[in-house]
């Protein structure tokens, strides 16, 4: 029997645990209840790992009590009980991009990769207009619901500075997030492994902005300078 099914039906804090949703390096996210019967998502980290960086495992709570967005999970409560430490985290409904790409095989419109890309480059616009840096905007951490979309996972944000912790690593990641998404509807012509630049049919201004995200020619500088480009190639109204 998996070890985390004995963490099923038990109650914590205030909450009962009721399924796994995710495991990860860090820990395990389960679904949850509160006595009242609201579902909360509960990450509860792995005590190893816990202890080994005890010093980072705090920048998830802090940064999360701090912001206030409806396409960002708000942080609920912290439990620390019977060696069982975890956030308590609102829970956002929808699929992850990594389920509907490789569960339901879903293939992203052009229409759609606008709405989703312009969505979250506004929850990124506010994350640094709040000096925070997500670090990790990845298919698994971006959730669809209709046309809703929402960030989580807030494990490696970090306040951003001039050194360490600079926005671009985010922009690194749209441009990824990105392709996947026009991905989805690729039909493969030939075997030979082609580079994106070579192989997908973009406008000039997409390949323009897709590149400059990837630091492949001369990298943005902000979220701002971002946000008005991907308009310009992406608008599905030009």
């Amino acid at each position: 029997m998996p070890f985390f099914k004995n963490y099923i039906g038990k109650q914590y804090g205030d909450y009962t645990l009721l399924k796994l949703i995710g495991e990860g390096r860090y820990g395990l996210c389960f679904l949850a209840q509160s006595h009242s019967g609201i579902p909360v998502v509960i990450k509860r980290f792995k005590p190893r790992i816990f202890k080994k960086n005890k010093d980072k495992n705090m920048f998830e709570a802090v940064i999360l009590s701090q912001l206030h967005h409806q396409s960002i999970p708000e942080l609920l409560g912290v439990i620390n009980e019977k060696s069982f430490y975890g956030f308590v985290l609102e829970q956002k409904h929808g699929d992850t991009v990594q389920s509907l790409l490789f569960k339901k095989k879903h293939r992203f419109t052009s229409k759609e990769i606008y709405l989703i890309g312009y969505q979250l480059i506004n929850i990124i616009q506010y994350l640094h207009g709040h000096g925070v840096v997500h670090r990790d905007i990845r298919i698994p951490n971006v959730i669809i619901n209709s046309d809703k979309v929402y960030l989580v996972d807030f494990g490696l944000a970090r306040w951003a500075d001039n050194s360490c912790y600079k926005y671009d690593v985010d922009y690194s990641y749209l441009g990824d997030f990105l392709l996947y998404l026009i991905y989805s509807s690729f039909k493969k012509q030939k075997m030979k492994r082609t580079p994106w630049y070579d192989e997908l049919s973009l406008t000039n201004d997409q390949m323009l902005f897709l590149k400059r995200l990837l630091r492949l020619t001369d990298p943005y500088e902000s979220i701002n300078e971002i946000k008005k480009d991907f308009v310009k190639a992406f608008s599905i109204e030009k």
